[in-house]
């Protein structure tokens, strides 16, 4: 397929109806930044977030157009810290996303290229991209490109931590203890408000 002619540029405001298409037009499951798929794609739901994605400084949503005005694709960046003892800056990229019609036609190396362009006008040395531990494909395009694996987040939900952790029954023990406090407050108060009454 030939090469897409494509410009990158900020995202607006007037770009979010074009973004949630995309972005439904997209399996998220899969490819370069894919990961969990979307709790809620509706068309609503999209559209307030990436409004406020858009009010937000610290973050910079690309787009790719083609000659026709059309966006082909999405990066979001963001300048970030890595370590807490020793930062590093970094341009923190994710949400690399090409629309199907694009793919294999340069899209994402442009926005990647223009990630590295926003990396340099701040003087950071180095971009951080978060891909899915489960997505190969991506994981073996950022390492055919040049990254390199820095760490690995873990996720857990709270509800396996507690099982995990022997900490089942903490919530009702924690109730119980809860009304068991109230009980003996509203008793002590009683027992002052007698006390008093009969003094």
């Amino acid at each position: 397929m030939s090469r897409a002619n494509v410009r990158i540029r900020p995202a607006t405001v007037t770009d979010v109806p074009a973004l949630v298409a995309l972005t439904r037009s997209v399996d998220v499951s899969t490819g370069a930044f894919s990961g969990k798929p979307l709790q809620d794609a509706s068309v609503e739901r999209l559209t307030s977030r990436f409004e406020e994605i858009l009010q937000m400084s610290d973050r910079v949503l690309l787009v790719a157009v083609d000659d026709h005005g059309t966006i082909s694709g999405l990066l979001s960046a963001r300048n970030d810290d890595i370590g807490v003892i020793d930062p590093m800056p970094v341009l923190h990229m994710t949400h690399l996303m090409v629309a199907p019609t694009a793919r294999r036609r340069g899209v994402g190396r442009a926005l990647l290229a223009a990630a590295v362009h926003l990396a340099d006008e701040t003087d950071i040395e180095h971009v951080l991209a978060t891909a899915a531990a489960g997505s190969r494909e991506g994981n073996r395009y950022l390492a055919r490109i040049g990254f390199a694996p820095l760490v690995l987040h873990r996720i857990a939900p709270t509800s396996v931590l507690r099982r995990s952790l022997g900490m089942t029954d903490v919530a009702g023990r924690m109730a119980v203890l809860r009304r068991a406090r109230l009980v003996r407050a509203q008793r002590t108060g009683l027992a002052s408000r007698a006390v008093g009454r009969g003094a």
